[in-house]
């Protein structure tokens, strides 16, 4: 049974159609979704201009992030979100909430915002699925 599903986001378009998965499976088994961004701070200074715009650069452009993504999720049908913004590597911060949250499921976009655009899977959702003690799921 999926009670627990941990939703990762980035604010990119993968993870807007990982946003819509995870809604699914939350209507179907009645299951909470945390909505989860994890967060690195930016300078603004510091070569803003080589960073896309959806990358968040501080904690109120993360926290405002995660309110909106639960706020579609509310709309698509959920009962049931929380919101959750952890200052750090993304890996370690997903891992490390799916294990403390004991989530059932990760639900994720398989390509956020890198710069890796060349592979099939990026580099956070590889590592993820990879090293995760739960099902992951990986939408593209």
């Amino acid at each position: 049974m999926i009670c627990n599903i941990l939703l990762a986001t980035d604010g990119s378009a993968s993870s807007q159609r990982a946003a819509e998965m995870a809604a699914a499976l939350a209507i179907r088994f009645r299951s909470k979704v945390t909505v989860l961004h994890a967060y690195a701070p930016i300078s603004v200074n510091a070569g803003a201009s080589e960073f896309p715009s959806s990358v968040c650069r501080t904690l109120q452009e993360s926290q405002a992030l995660t309110v909106r993504v639960a706020s579609q999720l509310r709309k698509l049908g959920v009962a049931e979100v929380e919101t959750d913004v952890i200052e750090g590597p993304a890996v370690n911060v997903i891992l490390g909430a799916a294990e403390n949250q004991r989530a059932d499921m990760i639900v994720m976009g398989a390509r956020g915002i890198g710069a890796w655009q060349g592979v099939p899977l990026g580099s956070v959702s590889m590592a993820v699925t990879q090293r995760a003690g739960c099902p992951v799921l990986v939408v593209k």
